[in-house]
């Protein structure tokens, strides 16, 4: 391979990574590995930086999808998500929420709008279906905004589904602590089980809603994980010709490159609305992003499907949705993996950029990068059909299967916009952004969304366009939920 200076490999790296999944989703078994063994030089001597350490778990997941079609060598790899310890893992997403700025701006804009939708409510119950991106201490601040609302705070009910008992353990009792701190009547309960386990026909129960109580619920990073439908499993299969059209200028990532990760952005970028690869200074900006796959609302996957309708059936006052801001529900496999390259590319740049103005050691950050990233690039890439959970998606999409379920946009209020932005300029970080958009919060990092907020509420104007009229229809495998106090 002919020497190139680190600039200049960082933007083959990315070519060649791409061409690579061309070849994986083509099944050209010689083509890829050749490809495979072009990157790996590339990426040794691109130097140290966020998109080279990208590039490993991106290239693990191109050479095990290009060995799946071989059992005898695929099921002797070692699946290293098996061997992840959980209180690990636990650790990695707790530093996460204090590395990045985007998740606490989602809790703080989430938590406001909350706020208001129950202003004068007496009884509050809030119904976390957050599972692992849970965090004790958006409650904390929760409690303490109640504590000081104007007429005293309400009695509140805290309902949290995870699956992790010694988290729900601790958050317990930390949430005891700091609601005595304040003298307000709190309580709180668990249901023990994942999001897509729960029994949709026995909600209620499972809850335990109470008549007189104002309801808000919380979805965050979740839903996504309800789009998992069988039989899409055939992504390496299609033509891949003409994938070099998805190829742009790689004076780019040229320009990219060259910029300390930490340097602001070019003079009047901001966080255009889905301006992904077209700002030079989006990373991977080389890449070209498909559209989002089309769907057929009206075949909508059951398990979201029924979700929602269960969700709209507690006459929630609100339900605050958060989540990945990207295409990753598509069923072609070059596609899907572009948008990833770019995708996490600017999450791994800002992770990068913020280590660095914080002062936090680089092996935290690189445990973010792997116990939490780099699975979920995993669950992007990897898996296929229903075991494919990561199928993050556009806000416009994810409007459109709301306002299909019967809810309605509730524009964001000018103090939550606020507080949000007030966030992002307090964290420091020159690219790090957020835009308003149709009511809802894009946050990006250097114009490239990764993350958007929006709040939503049943809409009693209207009937949901669901198809089948029982949740029994749609319903996963009863997980046995457990509940606790």
């Amino acid at each position: 391979m002919q020497e190139c200076g680190p600039t200049e490999c960082l933007a083959k790296l990315g070519r060649v990574l791409c061409e690579c999944a061309a070849h994986v989703e083509a099944r050209s078994l010689e083509k890829a590995t050749l490809c495979l063994a072009r990157s790996t030089g590339l990426a040794a001597a691109a130097g140290v930086g966020p998109l080279q350490r990208l590039s490993v778990p991106m290239a693990d997941c191109l050479a095990r999808c290009l060995l799946r079609p071989i059992p005898a060598i695929a099921d002797a790899l070692i699946d290293t998500s098996e061997y992840l310890d959980r209180r690990c893992v636990r650790a990695a997403r707790r530093s996460f929420f204090d590395l990045s700025p985007f998740p606490k701006v989602a809790v703080a804009v989430g938590n406001r709008a909350i706020l208001e939708a129950v202003e004068n409510e007496k009884n509050v119950h809030v119904i976390d279906f957050a599972g692992p991106a849970a965090q004790p201490c958006q409650w904390f601040q929760l409690l303490r905004d109640f504590h000081s609302r104007p007429g005293g705070p309400p009695h509140l009910r805290l309902t949290v589904v995870h699956d992790d008992g010694e988290f729900l353990a601790k958050m317990s009792q930390l949430l005891a602590d700091v609601a005595g701190e304040l003298d307000m009547a709190f309580q709180f309960h668990y249901v023990f089980g994942q999001l897509e386990s729960l029994d949709l026909d026995d909600l209620h129960r499972i809850l335990k809603l109470r008549s007189g109580e104002a309801r808000a619920i919380f979805c965050t990073l979740q839903l996504h994980r309800l789009l998992a439908v069988a039989g899409d499993d055939d992504t390496c299969s299609g033509a891949a010709a003409n994938h070099f059209e998805q190829m742009e200028s790689v004076a780019r990532l040229q320009q990219m490159a060259s910029r300390s990760s930490s340097s602001c952005p070019p003079a009047g970028v901001t966080c255009e609305e889905y301006d992904l690869y077209s700002s030079p200074a989006t990373p991977m900006s080389f890449v070209s992003p498909p559209a989002s796959t089309p769907h057929n609302f009206q075949t909508m996957p059951p398990p979201l499907a029924g979700f929602l309708s269960a969700a709209r059936a507690l006459s929630p006052k609100i339900v605050v949705v958060t989540e990945q801001d990207a295409s990753h529900n598509g069923v072609s496999f070059r596609k899907r993996f572009a948008e990833a390259l770019g995708y996490y590319g600017a999450l791994y740049d800002s992770l990068d950029a913020a280590a660095a103005a914080y002062r936090r050691p680089a092996a935290e950050r690189a445990e973010v990068e792997r116990a939490v990233l780099g699975e979920e690039i995993r669950g992007v890439l990897l898996h296929e059909g229903a075991r494919r959970r990561e199928r993050h998606d556009r806000l416009p999409q994810w409007a459109a299967r709301m306002e299909l379920a019967g809810f309605r946009n509730v524009p964001l209020s000018y103090m939550a916009l606020r507080q949000g932005n007030d966030m992002v300029t307090r964290c420091g970080l020159r690219g790090c952004d957020s835009r308003e958009h149709g009511g809802c919060l894009l946050l990006c990092w250097r114009s490239c969304p990764l993350y958007s907020v929006s709040a939503w509420r049943p809409d009693r104007g209207s009937q949901s366009q669901l198809i089948g009229s029982s949740s029994s229809e749609f319903i996963c495998a009863n997980g046995g939920s457990v509940e606790g106090e």
